[in-house]
């Protein structure tokens, strides 16, 4: 392997491509490892709304941490880069913070643990921004193609192996591990290796040119000068429309399977896990044939317009065929799959589709004012879900008691906005 994984080479080693989709990879099973905070939340908290509230502060940090770390990513330099610090500093906090979080005995702690991950993991934004800085433009498409094929490996990990060993417990002759506490230090453990190998492998190499000016003025002025960059404004009107047609049902999604359709947590893990061995060998490996070949755009929007449809058809099918209005775990897998193979056409193309409009000295500022947008638009849909789940259920239905999956009627209105966006923006590149 080589010595250094370098930033700012025309065309890098394919080798290079896939140890850094590991180490991406290494990383989103801490996220997943993240994902058991509902259920760590809802030992405390009852209240859906709360607890996608309290999920949503993340919207919030992004904002306040993440942009701003982001802009002045591509202000400074240091003898170990200028993205780097970001991360290593958020990775080693994270790494503590997961450590901690299952030991927490109570609600206040628990919250104060889940806020410093949220600050924390906004701290370490900069990740995405090295990634394609070390990545060219020619091998994004391919190097997107790997990435979701690795993805789709940890999403069937998580499922079988970490989404239903939550309330597992094993007695040993020392001590006995719950399976939260395996959970959790199994994400600390992804991060201090990431830390490690980005300790030991990665370099940055200083720009040749001199960093854009700081606008001035703290924050106010980081965010003035990341919306004056008119020439980035289309690319943050096509992830305004990403985001809304990616809304999905944040925090009450394992609710729906749990509660209103009482499967258990590991029949959760066996309905991703065989959709994904479908996208790991068939599908993926299908579009990263064409990744680098078809037009982007057009892939992008083969994959939102198919989601949207097979929304539309799964709620229909759910709500008005069935008559118990519950799917079986293969109705559940049939439908998933066919809108997961569609939208892994927007998946595959959207990161290198966006970063094809933004040059590398503004890649920072430009993921400010991306994660800006998302936050913006996240914090809408995520509490719009919350709020609109509340008071159908509400309308509709004895006090207590939730239709989660009236949900779906939100995502499906935010899709359709969403796509009309697109085609706008569709038009404005013609």
């Amino acid at each position: 392997m080589d010595p250094v994984i370098e930033s700012q080479h025309q065309r890098i080693p394919w080798r290079w491509v896939l140890l850094l989709n590991i180490l991406g990879q290494a990383r989103l099973l801490v996220l997943f490892a993240s994902g058991s905070l509902t259920f760590t939340m809802r030992k405390f908290i009852d209240s859906p709304m709360i607890i996608n509230s309290v999920s949503s502060l993340d919207i919030v940090f992004n904002l306040l941490v993440a942009a701003p770390c982001l802009y002045y990513s591509d202000r400074i330099w240091t003898r170990h880069g200028r993205r780097m610090p970001f991360v290593v500093v958020s990775f080693v906090v994270l790494a503590v913070v997961l450590i901690l979080l299952p030991l927490a005995g109570g609600a206040v702690p628990m919250i104060v643990l889940i806020v410093l991950w949220l600050i924390f993991w906004d701290v370490g934004s900069t990740f995405d921004t090295l990634m394609m800085e070390i990545i060219p433009p020619g091998q994004r498409g391919r190097s997107a193609a790997i990435g979701a094929w690795m993805l789709n490996a940890i999403i069937m990990i998580s499922a079988v192996v970490i989404s239903g060993r939550f309330d597992d417990v094993v007695h040993g002759s020392l001590a006995t591990l719950r399976g939260e506490e395996l959970i959790y230090w199994w994400g600390a453990a992804c991060l201090i290796f990431c830390v490690i190998f980005l300790v030991l492998f990665v370099r940055e190499r200083k720009p040749l040119g001199h960093p854009p000016p700081s606008a001035g003025n703290g924050w106010k002025g980081a965010f003035e000068s990341i919306f004056a960059e008119k020439s980035l404004w289309p690319v943050y009107l096509l992830v305004f429309s990403t985001i809304l047609m990616q809304t999905g049902l944040g925090a009450i999604d394992p609710l729906l399977m749990t509660e209103q359709w009482g499967y258990s947590k590991q029949d959760m893990g066996t309905n991703v896990f065989v959709g994904g061995m479908i996208n790991m060998f068939i599908v993926i490996p299908l579009i990263g044939l064409i990744a680098d070949r078809m037009d982007r755009l057009k892939m992008f929007s083969i994959g939102v317009i198919g989601v949207l449809v097979g929304q539309v058809a799964y709620y229909v099918f759910v709500q008005f065929i069935l008559p118990d209005r519950r799917p079986s775990i293969t109705h559940m897998i049939i439908f998933g799959q066919l809108m997961s193979m569609i939208g892994q056409f927007s998946g595959i193309a959207m990161q290198p589709l966006i970063f094809d409009y933004i040059p590398r000295d503004k890649m920072g500022t430009a993921q400010a004012g991306l994660n800006f947008v998302r936050s913006v638009t996240r914090l809408v849909t995520l509490n719009g879900i919350g709020l609109w789940v509340t008071f159908y259920s509400k309308m509709f239905l004895p006090v207590g008691k939730y239709d989660y999956f009236s949900g779906y009627l939100f995502m499906i209105g935010m899709n359709l906005l969403g796509c009309g966006f697109l085609f706008y923006f569709a038009r404005q590149v013609r």
